[in-house]
């Protein structure tokens, strides 16, 4: 199933007309969205913070695609989703569990599913605050942010979030591991697969040119059978990489991001050559 991928100027005027139309014949053109809030606090781990943020945006704009995307035949889903997203804040300070955000604050969303983003910015839209426990996100504006893809077989990336990679056994792992590359393949054929309706036409290789290790630390009531803190510790790693395959595999992964966990906040990249 082929998706639709969105020009960027089409978009911009059909949003000022209140129209939507969907636009599949300009693959150079690469969308994302960026959502800018108001300095406040969000806690360590929040992650689940601004993957509710989207599920309530997907939500409010559409009960349709919210059902397709995070339900099948009326039970929730852990299929893969096609959307990645990256938090950004500047000028912070760190307390135990809470960063205190005192600059910008911004949240990265990529998606090659033109329908989804329409229904994310118009989402987030309809109400620009958000309650997430004791914390409240307030929305200031969206930005639609135009993007190259990669047009040749070997692209160059850097991450906007970290990649979290993991093993048939479930242990998160590095670039160095014997089954990375494995594991790298199974989940990108898992993700085109789930969004274009084909697997990868050719096999990856993911070769790591700045790479370094980040523990991050995801709390949720689904990991109280972990520990106490109910808090799954995540090694992912963030950095610079080289990835070679097909130039549509590639075009397709730099915007549903790379690895696993992606709609928790991992994977989401950016092309820096390629």
């Amino acid at each position: 199933m082929k998706r639709n991928v969105i020009n960027v100027y089409d978009l911009l005027k059909c949003l000022s007309e209140s129209v939507i139309i969907l636009d599949d014949e300009r693959m150079e053109d690469f969308m994302r969205i960026e959502c800018m809030f108001e300095p406040t606090v969000i806690p360590i781990s929040y992650h689940y913070m601004f993957a509710s943020l989207i599920k309530r945006a997907i939500s409010s704009s559409s009960k349709e695609k919210f059902d397709e995307i995070y339900f099948h035949d009326g039970k929730k889903t852990k299929q893969s989703k096609s959307f990645c997203f990256s938090v950004y804040m500047k000028e912070f300070e760190l307390t135990a569990d809470c960063f205190q955000v005192n600059g910008e604050l911004k949240c990265i969303i990529s998606t090659p599913d033109a329908e989804l983003m329409i229904h994310i910015y118009n989402g987030l839209l309809t109400s620009k605050t958000f309650k997430y426990k004791a914390e409240t996100l307030s929305l200031l504006r969206v930005n639609l942010l135009k993007e190259k893809l990669p047009t040749s077989s070997e692209a160059i990336f850097k991450t906007l979030s970290p990649i979290a990679m993991r093993d048939e056994s479930g242990r998160f792992i590095g670039p160095d591991a014997i089954s990375y590359h494995d594991s790298l393949n199974y989940i990108s054929n898992e993700i085109v697969t789930h969004v274009r309706g084909d697997g990868l036409k050719t096999p990856l290789t993911f070769t790591p040119t700045q790479m370094k290790k980040q523990v991050v630390k995801l709390k949720h009531e689904e990991f109280a059978a972990l520990n106490e803190q109910q808090t799954l510790y995540v090694n992912a790693y963030r950095g610079t990489f080289k990835l070679q395959g097909d130039p549509a595999d590639l075009a397709l992964l730099a915007q549903t991001g790379i690895g696993f966990r992606r709609g928790q906040g991992f994977g989401n990249v950016k092309l820096i050559e390629g």
